[in-house]
């Protein structure tokens, strides 16, 4: 083997021990970049890149307010163009014209415990004006409603007095008609004693027959089987000047207030069996001193306007837990009253047309027979 040759093999192992090492670095390099590769896969499984469509959350609520705007939108314009509603012309629409006031109030059973009821309902009205002077008609109210509820109605009212008296004390001098109001009528109902109404009759009414009548007809029934009274006075004690009540004294005779305290409290203590209505009052004009009408809701005389009358009578019927009919928004109003009161001036009470007669006649034989469990 020649010079040329060993060299050769020499500098061909020389080549192959570097070609050796070369591969165990790259072997070594190798390794190193699976282990940086694996931690890389490591760190890509925990946190994922997102590949395809990305949602951008701004365009999300963008979007939703679009909609929102559009459905606010469409709500609006479908409302300002309203509903085409047809309406019947010949639909009798009054009932929801005005709120009726009424508080019909049935009867606790234990005041009626014990009683032995009859066939026969009776009922004893109790007032004044038209209730009293329409007596002897043939559409009188006492004769409507005895009709319409189907009862026995015995009619105490007189003519001319008021719910109040005039005077604190009775004053016979001053105004003898003052018995006739509803307090001294309640002593009487509870004494059984009817000895002074009926010598201020003979001597101040000897020829008043409605006085008269009335009188007659209030001693002469049995209150142990009465079953109802009904209380009507008219708009009298305003047009008087009567007081509305006393605050330091919530019976006192001469206002309206303790009127409905006192008698109610004494009838319903001596006859707790005996069911008690109350009528309010009814609307009409007032009339000036020189003939000039006046609306007297909307005028004070003194002591408050209609209206001041009306809500104190039923909120005092409401706490003595007695029904109220609601005469003045429910019967004859402000807007009917001039078909139903009678504007001719040519009698000195409240009187009422037939028509008038006949619609309040229907308003308490409807609260008559409203509770017949009562009976």
């Amino acid at each position: 083997m020649n010079n040329e040759q060993n060299e050769d093999i020499v500098q061909n192992k020389i080549m192959t021990d570097e070609e050796s090492q070369n591969t165990e670095q790259i072997g070594s390099e190798e390794i190193s970049s699976e282990e940086i590769s694996s931690e890389d896969v490591e760190m890509d499984d925990e946190s994922p890149k997102k590949k395809g469509f990305h949602i951008n959350i701004h365009i999300i609520l963008i979007a939703a307010i679009v909609v929102i705007l559009g459905v606010a939108a469409y709500e609006l314009i479908s409302w300002n163009k309203g509903e085409h509603i047809v309406l019947d012309p010949n639909e009798d629409t009054s009932e929801f014209d005005i709120e009726v006031l009424d508080e019909l109030i049935p009867m606790s059973p234990s005041d009626y415990e014990g009683h032995a009821f009859d066939d026969e309902t009776t009922v004893l009205l109790l007032g004044n004006g038209d209730l009293s002077m329409s007596r002897n008609d043939e559409n009188a109210i006492d004769k409507l409603i005895a009709e319409g509820a189907g009862v026995t109605v015995y009619n105490a009212a007189f003519p001319y007095p008021t719910l109040a008296t005039r005077n604190l004390a009775m004053i016979e001098q001053n105004y003898p008609d003052d018995i006739y109001s509803l307090t001294y009528i309640a002593d009487a109902i509870v004494s059984g004693d009817f000895s002074e109404i009926d010598r201020v009759t003979e001597k101040y009414h000897v020829d008043g027959n409605f006085t008269q009548d009335a009188a007659k007809v209030l001693k002469a029934i049995d209150y142990d089987n009465l079953d109802v009274i009904v209380i009507m006075y008219d708009a009298s004690d305003y047009f008087q000047g009567r007081a509305i009540e006393n605050p330091k004294d919530d019976e006192e005779r001469c206002t309206i207030v303790g009127s409905l305290n006192y008698s109610i409290r004494r009838i319903k203590e001596a006859y707790p069996y005996i069911r008690i209505i109350v009528s309010s009052l009814y609307y009409t004009e007032g009339t000036n001193e020189d003939g000039s009408k006046y609306d007297p809701d909307q005028v004070d005389t003194g002591n408050g306007t209609l209206s001041n009358y009306f809500y104190n009578a039923l909120n005092t019927c409401t706490e003595l837990s007695v029904s109220y009919i609601d005469n003045f928004y429910g019967t004859i109003n402000q807007e009917n009253y001039k078909e139903y009161v009678d504007l001719s001036g040519e009698t000195d009470y409240i009187k009422l047309t037939d028509a008038g007669r006949k619609k309040l006649a229907e308003r308490i034989s409807y609260a008559i027979k409203k509770y017949p469990q009562d009976k």
